[in-house]
């Protein structure tokens, strides 16, 4: 069936379209066998109308996000929002209409449990690693540079406030170290970090904006660590993507990130907000090779643990598996009338 792409070409009004495109597939004979309903802040709300098995696919909460992403002000009203999305959903849940529901962390599980999410019907299927992109880092990071990084989001719940105050602690105790900040920014937001870099008068720092993909595989192989200072995540991708590359993180010890770094296994988890604690970090990262290569090889082992064809295979096993649970059977059954 086709659909008119402008009519889902924006982030907001894809939500608005989804109902009335779905609709009018099923009315031309269409039947899927699941709807898959992803989840990202704002849901589609397909509990209210799909008929046939529903699963949820979500990364994370916004939760303590929403003062970073609207206004400190807006944070009460944007969670209970948000939490009232979630209610249609955990409704769903009990009444049979959600079938299942796919994340990525035991942190984003532990969120969802909290707001009346059965755990029974909750998976964790961690996210995957494209091998063919990364096999050669290990040869890019051959001989690492004195190179701290950020890569990701340049966006204000990611804190990077905090690393650049971080940085100048470190940059008056090192002598060659140099901090690149990487990413896809928002433009108010980058304006405002460039102006906190001068004001602290930050010698040895950059930031790259909009980067190609070759270019953040780049950054990432020539660091000798990656540094994550977000508010939360779901999992934290660039911390994996890092390790890849043999490049351990320094990461908040928060949601998300807690579960994609292990505490001096493949990278150190600091107190969110310690901007002491959080350049302690750095610096010990930089001054001991020994740390920093057992660190190094230790998530590069990791990261061989995960791929997108083993993430494929795992939530393919979960749809197929409530496609055939007894609940779903009456509505494959009368999709097909």
């Amino acid at each position: 069936m086709e659909v008119d792409d402008e009519e889902i070409s924006s982030l907001n009004t894809v939500y608005l379209y989804a109902r009335k495109i779905y609709q009018r597939l099923r009315g031309s004979g269409w039947r899927p066998d699941v709807v898959i309903d992803e989840v990202n802040t704002v849901p589609f709300f397909t509990p209210k109308y799909v008929k046939e098995p529903v699963a949820m696919l979500i990364h994370q909460l916004c939760k303590d996000c929403w003062k970073y992403a609207v206004n400190p002000l807006a944070q009460p009203l944007g969670w209970r929002l948000e939490k009232a999305f979630h209610d249609i959903y955990t409704k769903a849940a009990r009444e049979g209409k959600l079938g299942a529901v796919i994340t990525v962390s035991q942190s984003t599980k532990q969120d969802l449990i909290e707001l009346g999410y059965p755990e029974e019907l909750i998976h964790i299927v961690h996210n995957g690693l494209d091998w063919d992109f990364y096999s050669d880092c290990t040869e890019l990071a051959d001989g690492k540079d004195e190179l701290v990084a950020y890569v990701g989001r340049i966006t204000p719940y990611k804190r990077l406030e905090d690393l650049l105050k971080a940085w100048k602690v470190v940059e008056q105790g090192t002598r060659d170290a140099a901090l690149v900040i990487a990413g896809r920014p928002e433009p108010r937001y980058l304006e405002r970090l460039a102006r906190l870099a001068k004001k602290l008068n930050l010698r040895r720092a950059e930031f790259r904006a909009n980067i190609p993909q070759q270019e953040k595989k780049k950054w990432l192989a020539r660091a000798k660590i990656l540094v994550y200072p977000s508010t939360r995540e779901g999992w934290g991708q660039p911390v994996l993507e890092a390790a890849a590359c043999g490049t351990p993180a320094v990461a908040y010890d928060v949601p998300g990130l807690r579960d994609s770094v292990r505490h001096m296994e493949t990278g150190i988890l600091v107190k969110p907000g310690d901007i002491s604690q959080l350049a302690e970090a750095i610096g010990m990262m930089l001054r001991d090779s020994g740390l920093r290569n057992k660190l190094s090889e230790n998530a590069y082992r990791y990261a061989q643990s995960f791929s997108w064809d083993s993430t494929a295979e795992v939530i393919a096993k979960i749809l197929s598996d409530l496609l055939t649970s007894p609940q779903n059977l009456g509505s494959i059954n009368s999709r097909k009338e």
